[in-house]
């Protein structure tokens, strides 16, 4: 039986906007694509996410790959507090779980100033809503490592097998998996949430 819902954050519970925010600093298309592939999908990306390296020292990298566009990175950087929106659905949805007497968690990957950054703005107006929380920098774990979510398991001492878990990453969801968690993968909330009513439903 399930008892605990986890969720991932981004694409998840805020749309994680970064193409929106180009085009509202008003990137050309050509320099979009540059920045898709050298800034948003950099490798070095999972280092800010695993916390382990100096955040300056990773952005530094990042910054030099694209060192012809320095000006344009920088212009990212000052607006990163728009680079996410939270979902219309995200509160009410695990409102709805916890009345209906399900205990909801969050386990994200994401850099600590980021996160942090973000909550100040207000973009994550569910936190207040949730059980617990574990955000891959500040614990040095990403996912899909099994590490990450063994940690969740035991910060909040939670069954594994009374555990479904949310993310629109396969490889994530594969990670909760291995462990012994069901998983989810989130493409959209409608097909999410009657994937989920039917799974906790059983």
């Amino acid at each position: 039986m399930i008892k605990n819902v986890i969720f991932d954050v981004g694409n998840v519970l805020v749309c994680y906007r970064w193409r929106a925010l180009m085009d509202e600093l008003g990137f050309p298309k050509d320099l979009q694509e540059v920045f898709a592939e050298k800034v948003f999908g950099n490798p070095f990306w999972i280092e800010l996410d695993r916390g382990v390296i100096d955040e300056k020292d990773v952005i530094a990298k990042i910054r030099g790959e694209i060192s012809e566009y320095g000006d344009e990175f920088d212009r990212i950087w000052d607006n990163i507090d728009r680079l996410v929106e939270p979902y219309d659905y995200a509160v009410s949805m695990i409102d709805t779980l916890r009345k209906r007497g399900f205990r909801v968690y969050l386990l994200s990957n994401y850099p600590v100033s980021m996160f942090e950054l973000h909550t100040r703005c207000g973009r994550f107006p569910f936190l207040e809503h949730v059980d617990g929380k574990v955000v891959s920098a500040y614990v040095k774990l990403v996912k899909p490592d099994r590490e990450i979510y063994e940690y969740l398991l035991n910060q909040y001492d939670l069954e594994v097998q009374e555990c479904v878990f949310l993310d629109d990453r396969l490889e994530n969801v594969e990670g909760a998996r291995k462990v012994g968690m069901k998983g989810i993968l989130f493409e959209n909330y409608e097909q999410a949430w009657a994937e989920l009513e039917e799974m906790i439903s059983l």
